[in-house]
């Protein structure tokens, strides 16, 4: 388990190689640190800015990042932005984002240049309520056929993705982050979710969780003829509102 002077060491060396790698043109912290939020758990999240060569310099910071203790990554793109997030031998998370210069700044506030110069972009936006519905209700159409084929591990699977689509929508209602189960806990009555908790594989239990998260998402459903689709996944679950 790493420790808070072994991650802030790390990241002051980070900050070290992007001041003297003549590719990197700027630099920022970005997540919890950026905004003096940090705790025992925090990862480390690091931006740089790259006016050229991006490919040699994502391979060359990836043997760093490896050099330093890495043991596995992962890619995710947003755009033509790379976050390759690393899971160091410590446990410490390591998110670098590789930005092409004409790209580079702040989608939102935790986000704290270092050097160089940024642009102007438009901040990261809530999920689209609309998506969030339809995922919901695809999730739970696929609940409700693994459950009629007696599939309990593939429905608790469905259950628990049209959980996450519900909860980020009460997170848009009441306006707290909706993004990664961040406002989750900011919510006032999370706990309303805990009868969506599948116990166990039995058809009832599976049954009933399902019953109950489709009550939920009936609540943030406005559309008459959607609101009776839903409801019809599940007959019990209309019944309970």
């Amino acid at each position: 388990m790493f420790t808070v002077s072994e991650r802030d060491q790390l990241r002051r060396d980070l900050v070290n190689a992007a001041d003297t790698d003549p590719r990197v043109v700027g630099a920022a912290l970005t997540g919890s640190a950026a905004v003096g939020r940090e705790d025992r758990w925090s990862d480390i999240d690091f931006a740089l800015s790259i006016d050229r060569e991006l490919n040699a310099v994502v391979a060359d910071w990836t043997a760093l990042i490896y050099a330093c203790g890495a043991v596995s990554h992962l890619d995710v793109r947003r755009g033509t932005v790379l976050f390759r997030v690393f899971l160091m031998r410590s446990t410490l998370q390591v998110d670098i984002a590789f930005w092409p210069s004409s790209e580079f700044g702040a989608t939102g506030p935790t986000f704290r240049l270092l050097f160089g110069e940024t642009n102007h972009l438009p901040p990261s936006g809530q999920p689209d309520r609309a998506e969030l519905i339809g995922l919901a209700w695809l999730h739970g159409l696929h609940a409700r056929s693994s459950i009629a084929r007696g599939r309990g591990w593939q429905a608790v699977y469905m259950i628990n993705g049209m959980r996450d689509q519900v909860m980020s929508l009460w997170c848009l209602r009441e306006g707290v982050n909706a993004v990664q189960g961040r406002g989750l806990d900011d919510l006032r009555d999370a706990d309303a979710f805990a009868g969506t908790l599948v116990l166990s594989t039995h058809p009832d239990e599976l049954a009933r969780a399902f019953h109950v998260l489709t009550g939920l998402l009936l609540g943030e459903i406005d559309e008459p003829e959607l609101r009776e689709a839903v409801r019809a996944l599940s007959p019990a679950a209309g019944a309970q509102r």
